[in-house]
């Protein structure tokens, strides 16, 4: 009984968090906060990708040459080490 009152009351803060987080500094999203927060990054948007290499998940080498032609999405996705 009591474990299903702290499982209620932990989904509760995390639902809680979910809700507030956006509206805080650390939580706040958008290409002005990254622009802001890295300069440099306002200077490649829209630049030609550098040349670089990538291994995927079957061990072949991934070039952007490769991508030619193809639309490519890149998501960077920020953790969140606390």
């Amino acid at each position: 009984m009591i474990g299903r009152i702290l499982a209620t009351l932990g989904i509760a803060a995390l639902l809680a968090l979910d809700l507030a987080l956006p509206s805080t500094d650390i939580g706040r999203r958008g290409t002005s906060a990254v622009r802001d927060d890295v300069p440099a990054a306002a200077a490649k948007i829209g630049e030609p990708m550098p040349d670089f290499s990538l291994v995927d998940l079957d061990g072949r080498v991934l070039r952007p040459s490769d991508l030619l032609g193809h639309r490519v999405l890149i998501t960077f996705e920020r953790s969140v080490d606390w």
